[in-house]
């Protein structure tokens, strides 16, 4: 790595751009995450984007012409998805289809980020595709989670740091690139019948989305007159009519369609913020709490994000220094092998009879100020 510096700005030319690497592989190395210039990043354009649109509606277009360049890949991608139709057929886990259309993404995507981030930025192709391509949900498991969601955020960001956005990046800017990806997303869900990743079940927030909540909240978090209050989203007439604004309602609204009987039994833990939260900036804290614990501290979502050494690097943002990789190799029969960073570069190796990482299965209550609580499963 040429550079460690851990500013959410680069200077993309003492930059070394390399192929994004697996280096969370248990517990342990979701806590190492937590300390790293890349997580330090990612919560710098979240807060970014979060305040960006505070009192935004989203937008029909925008005058930002590098946003619309970026949207048209996005539209691009929704065409190929028109071009792979699905298999005929009932299917329990996934159209096979999806997978052809992840071939053809794959086959073109170098070519569009190439143009539209031009020759000068070439060398940071090979990180940001990776996120771009994980955004897009799993080509092998046939789903889509909080984790694909991560990581367009991260495109984003990764984008906003070689200040491609230009100066004048607005609040309405975000929105636009956002709501092209949702509507993607949506559609991709809907053609191929991806699974939830990660999900939680019935307790988890959404089947497939957290970050949009965020957006959505803080859209309306100042404003004492919003045209719907938390409480108002089990009217299914309400929600629609503020979808084309709100991601929130957006978020809301595609629960509606693709799920049927009462939303309290269906989405409990949207109904019970509804009930018990009463403004916007309480369910955006909330909501922000609760992606803290459930997205970017939980092993079974963020074990999909990798790390490059430009964008996303995987070393300490308190001194740049190279974090530890917990890593179980299967030639060592189960046996977990602590990787360190040596000061000249070089890898030293424990190993260490660990026990494989704990996944729990109850979720964490929504953290909302007021008096929000869940039923404990048993």
């Amino acid at each position: 790595m040429n550079s460690t510096n851990t500013s959410a700005t680069l200077d993309a030319s003492k930059c070394h751009f390399v192929e994004p690497v697996k280096r969370i592989f248990d517990s342990e190395g979701v806590q190492e995450f937590q300390h790293s210039a890349a997580m330090q990043r990612l919560q710098q354009y979240l807060a970014k984007y979060v305040r960006l649109v505070n009192g935004v509606d989203i937008p029909d277009g925008s005058n930002n012409g590098v946003v619309n360049r970026f949207v048209e890949i996005l539209l691009n991608l929704s065409i190929k998805i028109d071009e792979v139709p699905p298999l005929p057929g009932p299917r329990r886990y996934g159209n096979m289809a999806c997978r052809d259309w992840h071939d053809k993404v794959r086959d073109s995507l170098d070519g569009m980020l190439l143009q539209f981030v031009g020759q000068e930025f070439e060398s940071c192709v090979v990180e940001l595709r990776y996120y771009v391509l994980n955004s897009l949900g799993s080509q092998e498991r046939l789903d889509y989670g909080t984790g694909h969601e991560l990581s367009f955020l991260a495109a984003v960001a990764a984008i906003d740091m070689l200040g491609i956005w230009g100066q004048h990046f607005s609040g309405q800017d975000v929105l636009f690139i956002f709501n092209a990806y949702y509507v993607l997303i949506r559609k991709l869900i809907a053609t191929y019948t991806l699974e939830p990743a990660g999900s939680h079940g019935v307790w988890g927030l959404d089947d497939h989305f957290h970050f949009i909540y965020i957006l959505g909240s803080s859209q309306w978090a100042n404003n004492k007159r919003a045209p719907m209050m938390p409480q108002d989203v089990t009217d299914k007439s309400i929600v629609e009519e503020y979808a084309s604004v709100n991601f929130y309602c957006q978020a809301v609204n595609f629960v509606y369609t693709v799920k049927s009987g009462p939303f309290a039994e269906h989405s409990p833990m949207l109904y019970d913020i509804s009930k018990t939260v009463s403004s916007w900036s309480k369910a955006l804290k909330g909501l922000q709490k609760m992606y803290s614990v459930e997205v970017l501290k939980k092993f079974p979502v963020v074990q999909h994000f990798w790390f490059g050494d430009g964008f996303f690097p995987w070393v300490s943002a308190s001194d740049g220094s190279r974090l530890a990789v917990f890593e179980p190799p299967p030639e060592t029969g189960g046996v977990a092998a602590r990787r360190t960073f040596n000061s000249n570069g070089s890898l030293s190796t424990v190993y260490s009879h660990a026990m494989a990482p704990p996944v729990s299965r109850n979720v964490s209550r929504f953290i909302a100020p007021d008096r929000f609580r869940r039923p404990q499963s048993h």
